[in-house]
C-alpha cells in the first residue's frame, strides 16, 4: 500500500466513520488516516448528517456501525442513500449472530465489514471502491464492484 504524504491532503479520499463507541472512533479514525484516508468521526446519527452535510464534497464514503443507538445504523444508511445516492455507504458490526450477518448480506448490497475490523483489509477494500472515482488512481484501477465488496 502506498504511503501517504499529509501535505497533499487534498487528494486523499474522505471516510466518515459512524460509531457510538469513543475509542473505536478513534483508533479506526488514526489507523485509517496511516492508510491515506481522510476521516471525520461520528458517535450518532445527528452528529453523521451534520458533518456529511457540511463536507459532502470530500466524503467518498460512509462507514456506519449497524448498532447505532436512537436512530439504527440501517435506517442511518437509508437516509444517506436518499440524501447523496451516489455516496458510497457501507456498514460495520461486532456483536450481532452470523446468522444476522449472513442475512444482512442476503437482503443488502451495503458492503457489511465484522468487527474487530483489520484496518489494512478494510482500508484496501475501501480503496478499491472508490478507485474509478480516485482523484490520484493510476491506469490499474479497479472497476467498483457496484456496491458489493467481498469482505
Amino acid at each position: 500500500m502506498p504511503t501517504f504524504d499529509d501535505s497533499d491532503i487534498s487528494r486523499l479520499p474522505g471516510l466518515l466513520v459512524v460509531d457510538p463507541d469513543a475509542r473505536q472512533r478513534v483508533d479506526l479514525s488514526r489507523e485509517m488516516k496511516k492508510h491515506g484516508w481522510q476521516v471525520w468521526v461520528a458517535g450518532n446519527s445527528a452528529d453523521a448528517i451534520k458533518i456529511y452535510e457540511e463536507l459532502r464534497h470530500r466524503i467518498d464514503i460512509v462507514l456506519v456501525d449497524l448498532l447505532l443507538p436512537g436512530l439504527q445504523g440501517g435506517s442511518l444508511l437509508a437516509e444517506f442513500a436518499e440524501l447523496a445516492p451516489h455516496l458510497i455507504r457501507c456498514a460495520m458490526t461486532g456483536e450481532v449472530s452470523p446468522y444476522a450477518v449472513a442475512a444482512f448480506r442476503r437482503m443488502s448490497d451495503t458492503p457489511l465489514f465484522t468487527k474487530p475490523l483489520s484496518v489494512r483489509s478494510l482500508a484496501f477494500t475501501l480503496h478499491e471502491m472508490i478507485a474509478p472515482m480516485s482523484r490520484y488512481s493510476d491506469a490499474d484501477e479497479v472497476s467498483r464492484r457496484g456496491g458489493v465488496a467481498v469482505v
